[in-house]
C-alpha cells in the first residue's frame, strides 16, 4: 500500500512537471508569434504603433509571455521549454542559437507590463521602446 501511494504521488509530480513544460512551450510559441508579428510591422514601417490593433494584440501577447517567463526565470526546464516554443513559432527569427539571448532581453525589458487593451495609445506607447529594443536584438 505504501509503495502504491508513493508511486501515485511520483506520477502526479511528474505530470505536474510535464504540464508546466507544456505550458511553457505554449507560452513561448505565443511569444514567438507575437515578436514575429511585431518584427514584421517594424520592418515594414520603421516603428511600432500600439494604436494599430494587430500590434496591440501582439504586444499584449508579449506582455503575458514576459510575466510568465519572469515568474519562472530560475526554472531551467521551464526556460528550455519556453525557448523551444519560441523557435517553433517565429519562422526562423528566433533560433536555438539566439533563443537564450532573446529570453535574457525579454527578462530585461522595461515597460511591457504597461500594455493593456484598456489603456490609451499614449499609455501603451511607453512599452514601444521595450518592444523596439527586443526587435533590435535580431539586428546585432
Amino acid at each position: 500500500m505504501c509503495v502504491a501511494t508513493l508511486t501515485l504521488a511520483s506520477c502526479n509530480l511528474l505530470q505536474s512537471g510535464a504540464g508546466a513544460n507544456a505550458l511553457a512551450q505554449t507560452t513561448g510559441q505565443t511569444c514567438g508569434s507575437a515578436i514575429l508579428g511585431l518584427y514584421n510591422a517594424y520592418k515594414a514601417t520603421g516603428t511600432i504603433s500600439l494604436a494599430d490593433p494587430a500590434n496591440l494584440g501582439y504586444a499584449l501577447s508579449l506582455a503575458t509571455a514576459y510575466t510568465q517567463i519572469k515568474q519562472h526565470k530560475d526554472d531551467k526546464a521551464y526556460r528550455k521549454a519556453f525557448a523551444n516554443g519560441l523557435v517553433l513559432s517565429s519562422a526562423g527569427l528566433i533560433t536555438k542559437n539566439n533563443s537564450n539571448a532573446f529570453i535574457d532581453a525579454l527578462l530585461a525589458a522595461n515597460g511591457l507590463t504597461n500594455v493593456s487593451s484598456t489603456n490609451t495609445s499614449n499609455q501603451n506607447a511607453s512599452a514601444a521602446p521595450a518592444i523596439t529594443g527586443l526587435i533590435r536584438t535580431f539586428e546585432r
